[in-house]
């Protein structure tokens, strides 16, 4: 495991398991385990700030929403986020910033779309587990 998440064995696909000690935490690592994982290249110095405001019927459908937002915001801008920042988080919205740099690509090539294909999120002994399933 690598600051809070581990990339799992998929023929075609990228599948990430992500821990966090609260449901913050775990939303963090979620995007710095899905941008890792993709190796941003030509990483700029000056630092982004996006924010968002996301809202959703549940949980599950909350974390593919966030993380595509977080997509669409890399697409359209050129960059990569490693850090959130998070304001507010239930299980129907999570508002904050996305904070990253600029990129010019990504080793792995770009993920096409956070997919709901067994997605699992669970409260565990405290702390909280998700598997994510990214469609390259």
């Amino acid at each position: 495991m690598k600051q809070g998440f581990e990339v799992l064995s998929h023929t075609a696909d990228l599948k990430i398991r992500v821990y966090g000690k609260n449901l913050q935490m775990l939303f963090c690592n979620t995007v710095k385990g899905m941008f890792e994982s993709i190796g941003p290249l030509g990483k700029g110095e000056v630092v982004v700030e996006r924010s968002f405001d996301i809202f959703s019927h549940d949980l599950p459908s909350l974390l593919v929403d966030f993380l595509s937002e977080a997509l669409y915001l890399s697409d359209v801008n050129g960059e990569a986020y490693f850090d959130v920042s998070i304001d507010e988080i239930t299980n129907t919205r999570v508002r904050g910033v996305f904070r990253g740099v600029s990129i010019n690509n990504f080793e792995m090539g770009e993920i096409k779309a956070v997919t709901h294909h067994g997605l699992r999120i669970e409260e565990r002994d405290g702390a909280w587990v998700a598997e994510i399933l990214f469609d390259l």
